[in-house]
C-alpha cells in the first residue's frame, strides 16, 4: 500500500492507496505547532479507524507547500510506517514538460494535480485549485505546462477583508441560501463564493481566448471545490482526489528508477 500527503497551508490530506484503490481519505489541520509524535498518533488513528495496517504501506510520497511542517509531517510517517517518505521537488521525476521561467518554483500541489489531470484526461484542459490559493493551470494540446494564474482564495480574501475593515466579522464560508445577502455575514459569504465563482469563471474564459481554444474543459479540485463549484456557470469535472492521485503518479514514475 502507498501513503499519500498534500500538504497545504491550513489543512493536510492525507490518503492511502491498495494497488489502484484509493481506500481512504482524511483531513488533518496544518497546525504549526504540532510534533512529529503527535501527528504520528492522529495518522495511527486515522488509519485504524478506516482498516489500514500501517505495518503493510510499503511506500509514502508528499506533497507540500509549509517548508517548515515537511520534516515534522515526514518524521510522523516515518515513525508510523518505517519508511522514509519521498517528498516532491527538484531532482524527482514528474513527467511533465513544464514550460515556465523557473520550474523549481511550481507548487508541488500545482504539480502533482496536473499529473493527476494527465492521467485521466485528454488534453487541453485547465486545472483549476479552489483552496487557500485559487489556481488555475493551462495544459495545451501537446501535454505542456504552459503557466499559472494564482489568485486569493475565497476564504483567503475573507480573512483579509475581516482584518482591514474593522466592522466585519471573521465568518466561515458556507454555500448562500440566495444571490443577495440581507446581512452582514450573509453578505459577505455570498460575495466571497459568487465572486470566487465569477472569477474563475472569467478567468477560464480569457484562458480559452489566449489558448485559441473553443472548448477548453475544465478540471477542478481543491478543499473548497464543493462550496464554489456549484456556484461557477461552466461546466467542470470534479476530482476532489486529483492532487493525491497525481502523487500516486509521481511515486509509481520514481520508484521504476
Amino acid at each position: 500500500m502507498l501513503f499519500v500527503a498534500d500538504i497545504g497551508n491550513t489543512v493536510i490530506k492525507v490518503g492511502v492507496y491498495d494497488k489502484d484503490v484509493l481506500k481512504c481519505t482524511a483531513g488533518l489541520s496544518s497546525a504549526g505547532n504540532r510534533s512529529s509524535d503527535e501527528y504520528a498518533v492522529t495518522l495511527q488513528a486515522i488509519l485504524q479507524m478506516n482498516g489500514v495496517d500501517a505495518r503493510k504501506i510499503r511506500g509514502a510520497v508528499i506533497a507540500s507547500v509549509v517548508k517548515p511542517l515537511s520534516p515534522v509531517f515526514g518524521g510522523a510517517v516515518e515513525k508510523l510506517c518505517g519508511i522514509k517518505p519521498l517528498f516532491m521537488g527538484p531532482g524527482v521525476r514528474t513527467g511533465l514538460n513544464i514550460k515556465i521561467e523557473r520550474p523549481s518554483e511550481l507548487g508541488a500541489d500545482i504539480a502533482a494535480g496536473c499529473v493527476g489531470a494527465l492521467s485521466k484526461y485528454q488534453p487541453p484542459f485547465v486545472v483549476v485549485g479552489l483552496g487557500d490559493a485559487t489556481t488555475l493551470t493551462l495544459i495545451d494540446r501537446e501535454a505542456r505546462l504552459c503557466g499559472v494564474l494564482i489568485c486569493p482564495g475565497a476564504f483567503a480574501g475573507i480573512q483579509s477583508l475581516s482584518r482591514m475593515a474593522a466592522e466585519l466579522p471573521v465568518i466561515a464560508l458556507e454555500p448562500p441560501k440566495s444571490l443577495l445577502g440581507k446581512n452582514t455575514v450573509d453578505s459577505m459569504n455570498n460575495g466571497a463564493v459568487y465572486g470566487a465563482a465569477a472569477m474563475v469563471e472569467g478567468l477560464v474564459e480569457r484562458l480559452r481566448e489566449f489558448a485559441g481554444e473553443g472548448q477548453l474543459p475544465v478540471i477542478a479540485t481543491g478543499t473548497q471545490c464543493e462550496i464554489i463549484l456549484p456556484y461557477c456557470r461552466m461546466e467542470a469535472r470534479k476530482e476532489p482526489d486529483l492532487v493525491l492521485l497525481g502523487l500516486k503518479k509521481v511515486y509509481e514514475l520514481n520508484s521504476k528508477r
